[in-house]
């Protein structure tokens, strides 16, 4: 049985950042921070874990196959 973990991280797509740099998104956790005022939960497109931001919470863990679809998310900042 072969592993396909490295071709599926080849085949993800690179997404370009706000100053034109090339960022490729890895499977690991990233950190969003929540500038809106109160709660927000947000659902992860791809693993479907709940997100909950605000509430005094600063930063929040999310899997890394969910952060593309968390950048457009307003009010929400990727943080590096």
């Amino acid at each position: 049985m072969s592993c396909c973990g490295s071709q599926r991280a080849a085949a993800r797509p690179a997404q370009t950042g706000p100053s034109g740099e090339t960022r490729h998104w890895s499977t690991g956790a990233v950190q969003f921070e929540y500038s809106g005022q109160g709660q927000m939960v947000v659902t992860g497109p791809l693993t479907g874990m709940v997100y909950r931001f605000g509430g005094g919470v600063g930063r929040v863990d999310v899997h890394g196959s969910d952060a593309p679809s968390l950048v457009s998310v307003p009010g929400l900042r990727l943080v590096r």
